[in-house]
């Protein structure tokens, strides 16, 4: 383990690994297939970094997403390590290059989506690479019981009999017993070495609150609680009206979502990192990748649908360690919409059908056509030539692309790209046979030295300025040696693009898995049940709901609300559970006066009954009417 800890030192300048990194590194080390759960921020992609510097060849990496393989790729190449991605919207030249360099020895780490496993292009160029080490990221896509499954992840196994003997690890941040069994047998491991440390995060302060007022509640917390935030809010629309309300009542704010363009997203995130902005109202397309250690609240706006989205997005408060803070906002009306919106996610075929048949003729792909295209997609454009429900299209084209008949790329690309694919000599050449690009190329060499090598970011903008001509003037240029085939030339883009894995097929021959769809929804109906226990069932420690969850057993966290009030009014938990059953049997026909309730035979002592009673009005369980009735609020 030396040389693993040296490799550590080096090129991350950490001193030591973390709790559980190191037994899951010498695991990988030693080829044993590994399976480790680590939680947010535990620190997923070391476990394999590390090893893919010590073993030899090439180590595969496969991720759902783009964003995040953009993110390490460039955070290994400006450590001086050889990675590269392939993703969706690469052109057809690009992939075989960097495959090529791959079968060469000159990547190290090659980080692709699960869709690119079986291409031709991808086979081809395995069948003679030498392949290291297998990493399967966010490896709960694999299991039909798991929250994020995603049907291509079933096929990764079948890379295996042209990898020899290259060990497998699998990682994911959340993930029940059911699943991680599920991800072993997916994934065809042999006798996997398995490690899981705890989900409890000690620094972790849970909280729940029911309130009429959540714009109220919402100022009252960021108040109440200093440093770095971020709101997670379902509905694009919401984020935009939380940031405008936050810095009406002065509080720095902004908004994100992939509706915003490029650049204004890539504004936001950075202005938020470097502490310009203290508080992001977000979708869930917000931090994947981002590594920032002082968030000290993430809220939810609305109820999460599972707890696994939940913890994982609740986990990017305190990775620094220091005590943060977790908390849903919600109201009766929540509740309500989280089960509608349970219906709309999981539409029926015909409506898939329907999607997959407006789509398909708006793109103007004709039966039997398509099969590995990349085009365009405007939702809005699309919204309008189908007349369904637009909910019920977004959730239709995720079922699509879950079951492997489209790809869609929602990540923006957010600068143009350049690379030189001739050689110094056959440029030098070009330039002297075509004067009237001398002055641009020129300006690209000084501008940016390696695009030789790979890919560079560069900006339209900035070229226009120094060469003192119009940015439109700079891109047409840039377009014309594209066509010319003297550079690679990707302009940056905020269009989401679709690609078709499959031929197109006539909409009554689509062959969707019905019995896998009607599976999905009813483990989606578990997930939902169980977040609606987490933050209204029975009262009870809330870290310990959410670990029992993930089959974890532990004692009380004393730490999150429910637990600082059942301290603060001396009370054990079984006092409140037996007057909340007690409460809830007997108020189920309608309310009933005080005085009548505690003249029954109660569960436990009076006194405590009432103190129970106590914590159960406040927390919006039980509540008066009628100068003094008691009635149940479910």
């Amino acid at each position: 383990m030396k040389e693993a800890l040296d490799i550590l030192k080096k090129y991350w300048k950490y001193p030591s690994f973390r709790e559980g990194q190191e037994d899951i590194v010498r695991s990988v080390l030693e080829g044993k297939d590994t399976l480790a759960l680590l939680p947010t921020g535990g620190g997923k992609s070391v476990c394999f970094q590390v090893p893919a510097l010590l073993r030899e060849g090439v180590t595969l990496v496969i991720s759902p997403l783009i964003a995040l393989m953009k993110d390490q790729v460039e955070g290994l190449q400006k450590k001086g390590i050889a990675a590269q991605a392939i993703h969706s919207g690469m052109e057809k030249r690009q992939v075989e290059r960097i495959l090529d360099n791959a079968v060469a020895g000159t990547v190290k780490l090659l980080y692709l989506s699960p869709e690119r496993l079986l291409t031709s292009v991808f086979k081809e160029h395995l069948r003679i690479m030498e392949v290291g080490m297998i990493v399967v990221d966010e490896a709960h896509c694999i299991s039909q019981w798991g929250y994020d499954f995603r049907p291509p992840y079933l096929r990764i196994a079948e890379i295996r009999e042209w990898t020899g003997n290259a060990p497998m690890i699998a990682l994911t941040a959340t993930a029940t017993d059911q699943v991680c069994n599920d991800i072993c047998e997916k994934l065809e491991m042999k006798a996997p070495a398995i490690f899981k440390t705890s989900f409890d995060r000690p620094n972790m302060h849970l909280i729940v609150r029911k309130e009429e007022d959540k714009w109220g509640k919402l100022k009252e917390v960021l108040q109440r609680v200093p440093g770095t935030a971020v709101i997670y809010v379902r509905n694009r629309r919401k984020t935009k009206e939380i940031a405008q309300f936050l810095q009406r009542n002065r509080i720095s704010a902004d908004f994100y979502h992939a509706g915003r363009n490029a650049e204004e997203r890539s504004m936001v995130q950075e202005r938020w990192i470097n502490g310009a902005i203290r508080v992001v109202a977000c979708t869930n397309a917000f931090g994947m990748g981002i590594d920032k250690a002082d968030v000290r609240l993430v809220l939810h706006w609305d109820i999460p649908d599972s707890p696994e989205a939940y913890f994982q997005e609740a986990g990017r408060a305190g990775r620094d360690g220091n005590r943060c803070f977790a908390g849903i906002i919600y109201t009766a009306q929540d509740v309500v919409e989280l089960k509608s919106n349970l219906t709309r996610q999981y539409p029926p075929p015909e409506e898939i059908r329907k999607t997959y048949h407006a789509l398909s003729n708006m793109l103007q792909i004709a039966s039997g056509a398509g099969a590995g295209q990349t085009f365009p997609l405007d939702m809005e454009s699309l919204m309008r030539y189908n007349k369904q429900d637009p909910v019920i299209i977004a959730y239709a084209l995720r079922v699509l692309q879950h079951q492997g008949f489209i790809y869609i790329n929602d990540t923006a690309q957010y600068f143009a790209t350049i690379f030189v694919p001739i050689s110094h000599e056959d440029l030098y050449r070009y330039q002297i046979e075509n004067r009237q690009s001398e002055r641009i190329l020129k300006a690209i060499l000084r501008a940016y030295p390696g695009i030789f090598d790979d890919h560079v970011a560069i900006r339209e903008g900035e070229l226009a300025h120094h060469l003192s001509i119009p940015k439109a003037e700079v891109v047409n240029m840039l377009n014309w040696l594209h066509k010319q085939e003297v550079i690679e030339y990707q302009p940056a883009s905020n269009t989401m693009r679709v690609t078709y894995l499959t031929e197109r097929y006539r909409p009554e021959d689509l062959p969707l898995d019905i019995q896998m769809l009607r599976k999905i929804k009813e483990q989606a109906e578990i997930r939902v049940d169980a977040m609606l226990d987490y933050v209204q069932g029975n009262p009870s420690c809330r870290m310990q709901k959410m670990l029992r969850y993930f089959g974890e057993e532990s004692p009380p966290c004393n730490r999150c609300d429910y637990c600082l009030e059942r301290d603060k009014l001396d009370l054990k938990d079984d006092d409140i559970t037996l007057t909340y059953n007690w409460l809830k049997e007997h108020l189920k026909d309608g309310s009933v006066p005080l005085t009548d309730v505690v003249a029954e035979k109660l569960p436990i002592k009076k006194k405590k009954f009432l103190e129970a009673l106590s914590y159960l009005t406040d927390n919006n369980m039980v509540r008066y009417v009628n100068n003094n009735e008691l009635e149940w609020r479910d």
